[in-house]
């Protein structure tokens, strides 16, 4: 059976959202792997939590993908097996932009695993949330992975041509390699409506902006700590003209940022 491969990675994304769905895929990809398993299982397969795999396990069911085979015993539903099928038949075959945009030329291929495709989006929306640019460090940081580990998949992303390495200037006027998202990466990024969105999300930008961050979990966890460590020093030098008028600009700063968070996350969906 043929498929275009672009209306796959929309229909995918559509089911699991790629951008904000780790845990989900991760518990498809183990749970397809290792067989029925139980939420103690999945949870230390997945590096999670019980209540975190447990919360993921509920949208799965109500997405119809997984069941429960007895007791907290899981499994795949046929549904969910055909998603993987399709997720396989996308990552093993070359994806092309449509209608010659690109002159026919292969922009992805032979892609070996759906984890390999997890981490292509990851890397792709986080260089996209940083003007092309993709910081290794801030990427080992925030996805919880080794810095070798990005190392591997951004050499593998890079035979794909999808990412390249350049030299940029750095504020000092020495030349520095960075890596960058290719127009082939682009062009994948502008077929996946999540990443279309997390793209034109004026308000997750600023988000990020504000925090130096590339992932909005990143951010609110910054912003979380910030706001949990100031607030005792506000609340204890209060009767202070100078703290108190820091105070109110906390207190703006604070109503300002969750806002913020609050619309950058409803824009997202």
């Amino acid at each position: 059976m043929s498929y275009n491969v672009f209306d796959i990675l929309r229909e995918l994304d559509s089911i699991v959202d790629f951008a904000r769905a780790k845990l989900q895929w991760d518990i498809l990809f183990f749970i397809n792997s290792r067989g029925p398993s139980s939420v103690s299982e999945i949870a230390e397969g997945t590096n999670n939590s019980k209540k975190a795999v447990i919360d993921a396990i509920r949208k799965l069911i109500e997405k119809e993908l997984i069941i429960k085979v007895k007791y907290d015993v899981y499994d795949l539903s046929e549904k969910g097996k055909q998603v993987l099928n399709k997720l396989n038949y996308f990552t093993s075959h070359t994806v092309s932009t449509q209608n010659g945009v690109d002159g026919g030329n292969n922009v992805l291929s032979n892609i070996d695993n759906p984890s390999q495709n997890y981490y292509l989006l990851e890397l792709i929306k986080m260089s996209l949330l940083n003007n092309g640019i993709l910081p290794i460090d801030k990427v080992s940081r925030e996805l919880g992975i080794s810095k070798q580990t990005v190392k591997y998949y951004l050499e593998l992303f890079m035979r794909k041509k999808i990412f390249k390495k350049v030299n940029k200037k750095s504020l000092l006027g020495k030349n520095v390699q960075t890596v960058v998202l290719t127009n082939e990466g682009r062009k994948i990024a502008y077929k996946v409506p999540s990443l279309i969105r997390i793209k034109n999300n004026l308000f997750l930008r600023l988000l990020l902006k504000m925090t130096f961050s590339i992932s909005y979990e990143s951010a609110l966890m910054k912003l979380m700590v910030f706001f949990a460590l100031s607030s005792p020093i506000i609340i204890y030098y209060d009767g202070d003209v100078p703290i108190r008028v820091i105070g109110i600009l906390w207190l703006y700063m604070l109503v300002f940022t969750s806002l913020l968070s609050i619309f950058a996350y409803l824009t997202m969906r």
